[in-house]
């Protein structure tokens, strides 16, 4: 990446900055999507002295190098629309007075709809426009003696000796359709009058804004759901919102995706195509349907989604669902064949180069957020993953796409759910604690024999003392003061409900920060009650270990174990256990050292 800053241009960043004021106007918004705006760097339309001119083919050329301010382009600009929206932009003799009476009468529409101001050098007299509106206008500039000042304004738009409308004669090919510009003016019509009237009908603006049904992000869900089996199920799950007000109070730049609301943003300002649309509206739909707000499991999250980003950007490229955008993306060829959790533990190693990256939401900003808990967010993951996992299937079945292997690997990963924490535990204690062996004897008759007293039967005896007593294992606690309570208070309640339930006799528990504190041998039940811990300082967890090994060595615990550890991962480099043991960490916690015993993640 370079590290060359590119240098600001007021007249670039103020002409875009008025190109999106004209797209977030629903009335020239249609228009404005088809048509193709740029800067005349080579001047062949528009002249030195000149500010704008438009084809037939829909070009809007800009002056390059003029200082203007947005409100300035967006009037320049909605007025080239609107005189391609009416089918003025055409050849008419004497051309002159036809761009004159079109660009006199596409003024007062574009004032009509409060669409910035012309700039002070094109200002001109009110002028009387008839109600024949501009073929009325023209024929009247034709006969009449017209106002320089008015012929002044058409002249000043262009600039000297050329034309507003260019390119006239241009040969079109055959294979090229133009846009139907008047439908697209009239749908932008029809929209600009239903949302005022849901203004009107909503005066607080607590309504949401009506989709446009021929957007380009509306056009790429329907692509999706028509011609992409595995994403079709996902994408008609999922409303859009292209409000430019609402990614302005989210700060979205490109898009974003609330997998809980079921909500996709998509921001009109960002100038995507219609593929590079299809490529974006598809990665946040891969981010709900691989559950990547649930699987974070305590990571960092801004990391996490750039991980997940880079993945999910590979995989699209690879199956060429639409085309990034041309804005840049999260792409590394190195992380081809790698899962989000490994990509994640390599952006890890440099926390602060990764900390300069920057999702479709912008800069440092995830792309996926909202409310990641609560029944509502559960039941919108899993109809993700099952909608994912049935596009998955029909293109299995039908043999369409082409589906990468990390991807595919992914969606059946997610189709089995893993087994929760608690499950694993419970495992855990039924490998070190099998159930006792109840013994029978004929030393004492069995209840029935009073029933049947020609019939000697055995009575069933309880598991000698030795080895009842002999069923304890040991527990070393992390209690430094980087350990939360909740995660104490769950571990402690799970290891005493499984104690219980396998009749365990009793559990050594050794509470360690700096040093050691050995609380004795505690019956599982008083775990369950309030229990006063020992420590809240700093992270050694060997003394602990120690302790118990001297226990051992005393013939006061068993030589073997079981021991189980309780830490968040804040602990020493390496640990040494002579015992059968297991670790408990919270969820997305990590040791510092490769561990040897099974580990279990707390939720």
């Amino acid at each position: 990446m370079s590290r060359q800053k590119s240098k600001s241009d007021p007249a670039r960043e103020a002409r875009e900055a008025g190109i999106a004021l004209v797209r977030a106007n629903p009335v020239l918004a249609p228009l404005a999507e088809r048509a193709t705006i740029r800067a005349d760097i080579e001047q062949a339309y528009v002249a030195e002295s000149g500010w704008v001119a438009v084809t037939p083919r829909g070009y809007l050329f800009l002056h390059p190098k003029r200082r203007a301010t947005p409100e300035e382009w967006a009037r320049l600009v909605a007025l080239m629309l609107a005189c391609l929206g009416f089918g003025w932009v055409r050849g008419r003799p004497p051309q002159a007075a036809w761009e004159l009476a079109a660009l006199l009468v596409a003024d007062r529409f574009c004032g009509d709809l409060k669409i910035g101001h012309l700039p002070e050098a094109l200002a001109y007299p009110p002028p009387h426009i008839p109600a024949g509106g501009e073929e009325v206008l023209f024929r009247a500039l034709c006969v009449e003696k017209v106002d320089p000042r008015l012929t002044a304004f058409r002249e000043a738009c262009c600039g000297g000796g050329r034309q507003v409308f260019c390119a006239l004669d241009e040969k079109i090919p055959s294979w090229v359709t133009l846009p139907k510009w008047k439908d697209l003016l009239a749908e932008g019509i029809a929209q600009g009058v239903g949302r005022a009237l849901e203004i009107a009908a909503d005066p607080g603006g607590n309504a949401p804004e009506r989709p446009r049904a021929n957007s380009p992000a509306q056009r790429a869900k329907r692509r999706l759901i028509d011609h992409h089996p595995l994403l079709g199920a996902l994408a008609a799950g999922f409303d859009l919102e292209e409000s430019l007000e609402s990614c302005r109070r989210y700060d979205i730049q490109v898009a974003a995706i609330d997998v809980g609301a079921r909500r996709i943003w998509i921001n009109p300002a960002a100038g995507l195509g219609p593929e590079e649309t299809l490529f974006v509206f598809a990665h946040e739909l891969l981010h709900a349907g691989l559950n990547h707000a649930s699987r974070r499991r305590g990571r960092d999250p801004f990391l996490w989604n750039a991980a997940c980003d880079f993945v999910i950007n590979g995989w699209l490229k690879a199956m060429g669902v639409g085309t990034p955008p041309s804005i840049g993306m999260l792409f590394d060829p190195e992380f081809a064949e790698s899962s989000a959790e490994e990509v994640y533990d390599r952006l890890a190693r440099d926390i602060r180069r990764a900390r300069k990256l920057a999702t479709l939401r912008g800069l440092g900003q995830c792309d996926f957020f909202g409310e990641e808990r609560g029944p509502g967010f559960t039941d919108a993951e899993s109809y993700c993953r099952r909608a994912l996992a049935q596009g998955w299937e029909r293109c299995q079945a039908s043999g369409r796409g082409l589906i990468p292997a990390g991807l595919a690997e992914a969606i059946r990963a997610l189709s089995q759910p893993p087994i929760p924490w608690d499950v694993k535990l419970a495992e855990w204690f039924d490998r070190q604690f099998p159930p006792p062996e109840y013994r029978r004897s004929y030393a004492r008759p069995s209840r029935r024999q009073n029933s049947t007293p020609d019939i000697p039967r055995p009575s069933t005896c309880q598991p000698p003392e030795e080895q009842r007593k002999s069923r304890v294992f040991g527990v070393v606690l992390d209690t430094s003061g980087s350990m939360q309570p909740q995660l104490l208070g769950k571990a402690l309640g799970a290891i005493a409900s499984y104690a219980i339930a396998r009749e365990v006799y009793a559990v050594r528990l050794v509470c360690c920060d700096a040093v050691a504190y050995d609380g004795g041998w505690v019956e599982p039940e008083r775990l369950l009650d309030r229990y006063t811990v020992q420590g809240r300082g700093g992270t050694v967890l060997q003394p602990g270990v120690d302790c118990l090994r001297g226990l051992a060595r005393r013939g006061d615990f068993p030589r073997r174990g079981p021991v189980l550890v309780i830490t968040d991962g804040y602990c020493e480099d390496s640990l040494e256990i002579p015992f059968e043991h297991a670790f408990l960490l919270p969820e997305g916690g990590r040791l510092p050292f490769p561990a040897r015993g099974e580990v279990f993640g707390v939720e």
